[in-house]
């Protein structure tokens, strides 16, 4: 027993039709773009994300004092495991450091 292969239909499109379908995917990718350009200029949406190096460099503390306090600072653990890299949203560790409770010594934060 041999299976049969489906007939191929054949559409054919008058050339008004193809126009309405060009004009319509052209609307469609002018509205992705214009999506994809605001997003980029709205930087809110995505946290500005900071090494421990430029947390440290920053706030001109030593990077094991940022180490020591990340869980203070709100960081961020990017995978699992002992060794996980960390980052950390620049504004959260702003508004962290300027509640501490002596904001000119980050020694005790």
């Amino acid at each position: 027993m041999t299976a049969s292969r489906p007939t191929p239909t054949i559409v054919v499109l008058d050339p008004r039709t193809v126009e309405r379908l060009a004009l319509r995917t052209a609307e469609l990718i002018d509205q992705r773009l214009r999506q994809a350009a605001l997003s980029a200029t709205q930087p809110e949406q995505s946290p500005d994300l900071l090494t421990v190096a430029e947390v440290a460099a920053r706030w001109s503390v030593h990077p094991n004092w940022v180490y020591r306090h990340a869980r203070e600072l709100g960081a961020i653990r990017l995978g699992s495991g002992p060794c996980a890299r960390i980052r950390f949203d620049r504004a959260q560790v702003t508004r962290r450091l300027n509640r501490a409770p002596n904001k000119t010594d980050t020694q005790s934060l």
